[in-house]
């Protein structure tokens, strides 16, 4: 694991953005979720309330992981870029697209989790242009990636095991 650089703690402008229309975005009632970079966990603790089967918080910081409060239906896990994920049927990443250096792992890890052909991530930015070396980095692992600029002001991947959304 990498030291905790402490980028948890702050409260990220896309991810507070996305947690603002998620409801409208996905429905998570009985589905798997993957919280990616939780952070403070607030999209997982969102997909709870919700009614998500289960959420599995994965930050590389065990102090953040130790900040998400006990939940029957949550486990954490303590996680780097590259290392695989359980399958899931929603992954959520909020403003976790900062460091081209770690892309091809973060890919990785997404691609891991997305086993099932329905199978969905939703990773925000708050920049309306990202690397153009995203979705190539995607294909490579079999995944679609499909970026749309919100009118909250970020930018929403969707990204799905081999198959594109009308």
């Amino acid at each position: 694991m990498s030291p905790d650089d402490g980028t948890w703690r702050y409260t990220w402008p896309a991810g507070s953005r996305l947690l603002g229309e998620l409801e409208t975005l996905v429905t998570v009632a009985d589905c798997r979720v993957i919280d990616l970079g939780c952070g403070q966990g607030r999209l997982g603790l969102w997909a709870l309330a919700h009614g998500a089967a289960e959420v599995v918080f994965a930050d590389q910081s065990a102090e953040a992981l130790a900040g998400i409060p006990a939940h029957a239906r949550a486990r954490c896990l303590e996680h780097s870029w590259g290392d695989a994920l359980p399958p899931c049927d929603l992954l959520l990443g909020g403003d976790i697209l900062y460091r081209p250096a770690a892309f091809p792992e973060l890919v990785a890890s997404v691609a891991s989790a997305l086993q099932a052909a329905t199978a969905e991530a939703l990773l925000v930015d708050p920049r309306s242009r990202l690397e153009e070396e995203l979705p190539q980095l995607a294909r490579q692992h079999g995944l679609t990636w499909q970026t749309e600029r919100r009118d909250l002001g970020y930018t929403l991947v969707r990204v799905h095991r081999g198959r594109a959304q009308a």
